[in-house]
């Protein structure tokens, strides 16, 4: 699975962080919660389809304690 790491997320673009959320299958989970984190501190519109995708995940990984105040 494809890992991204919190000193190396600033630099990448908001379109390949929007990917992890799509194929997040492909990704760690903490991975998919610090590029949704990231995404939501640059203001990047949540639409339909990456709203589901989210859902999607979510059922499948459950907010942790440590997230709840994140997402």
């Amino acid at each position: 699975m494809k890992t991204i790491e919190i000193e190396s997320i600033e630099a990448i673009s908001s379109l390949d962080l929007s990917y992890v959320i799509f194929f997040w299958k492909e990704y760690e989970p903490n991975s998919v919660v610090l590029a949704y984190d990231e995404l939501v501190k640059r203001g990047y519109p949540i639409s339909g389809n990456f709203y589901d995708k989210m859902s999607e995940f979510r059922k499948k990984n459950p907010i942790s304690e440590s997230e709840k105040g994140v997402l």
